[in-house]
């Protein structure tokens, strides 16, 4: 399959339609776009797919050389974190990922701000001469991003029992709800599965549909309430969740939870399991999705 422009950027297939090529091509375009519009500063992120690292560098040197103050999130870093990026450097971005596709896949997504996302047939995509490099800053923005977690999830019940799963899928979403859990103090205790960033995602696609959580599934048919599953996709901007016995909870009875831990504050759902709370972050957040619906379904 040859590279396609998406709403948000562009998918292809690795080594076929992406291609470390074809990466240096859109990141060019996407920097002269940027400095057209008069922007100086973007912020690289990637999934945990087979060479997203590698690709992540070439399109931050790329940008960089064409004089753009160019940042790179360390580690496989999940699409929420890559938002905060954003929205706290008011600065542009370029993250590469596949969402739910399967390993075989790669793409980029492009924002010209937190929640502005570009579409790739808006770009021109030229040829990268191989000197047209730069250095980029290497940026680490976890704590900050989980200190605003913290913040917009205030009034969770930290006694409230139970047992919480989350399946990572393998993909950039392992340890962040860990982390919050924690500095929380929930008595609720979060028992993680594929935590860690996996290339081929454990075998199944990064997709959180029953048939790819055999083991989240069986847990929660052997689990005795107050218990509660979710899984995250490859890059972590959607949620699904599942009861106790394995039961899929569908997005408008979730939407109609969030509602209900808000109590009116504003929560959008856009129909695939991604949920938007635009006094947070101006893009999808999981982790606090997640959260919020302890107060509700566990």
């Amino acid at each position: 399959m040859a590279l396609y422009p998406t709403r948000e950027g562009f998918l292809g297939e690795l080594a076929k339609g992406i291609t470390f090529r074809e990466v240096a091509r859109i990141a060019a375009g996407f920097g002269q776009r940027l400095l057209k519009e008069g922007k100086d500063q973007v912020v690289v992120g990637h999934d945990a797919r087979f060479l997203a690292r590698e690709m992540a560098e070439e399109a931050a040197e790329v940008l960089s050389g064409m004089g753009l103050k160019t940042h790179l999130l360390q580690g496989p870093a999940p699409f929420p974190l890559f938002g905060y990026a954003l929205h706290a450097r008011e600065a542009a971005g370029l993250y590469l990922t596949a969402g739910r596709k399967p390993p075989r896949f790669q793409g980029v997504k492009l924002r010209l701000e937190a929640g502005k996302p570009l579409p790739g047939e808006d770009l021109a995509l030229p040829e990268v001469p191989p000197e047209a490099r730069g250095g980029y800053i290497p940026l680490d923005l976890r704590k900050a991003y989980l200190d605003l977690l913290l913040r917009s999830a205030e009034g969770v019940p930290k006694e409230r029992p139970g047992v919480v799963y989350l399946d990572a899928m393998g993909g950039a979403g392992g340890g962040l709800l860990g982390q919050a859990f924690k500095a929380l103090g929930l008595k609720a205790e979060l028992r993680e599965l594929h935590s860690l960033p996996h290339p081929l995602f454990y075998g199944v696609d990064p997709d959180p549909r029953p048939e790819n959580l055999k083991t989240l599934l069986a847990l929660l048919k052997a689990a005795e309430p107050p218990a509660l599953g979710f899984a995250l996709d490859g890059d972590a901007d959607r949620l699904a969740v599942y009861r106790v016995g394995g039961e899929a909870v569908g997005e408008e009875e979730v939407l109609k939870a969030l509602r209900e831990a808000l109590g009116g504050l504003e929560v959008q759902g856009d129909g695939e399991g991604g949920f938007l709370f635009p006094w947070h972050l101006p893009e999808k957040d999981p982790y606090l999705a997640a959260l919020l619906l302890l107060k509700v379904l566990l």
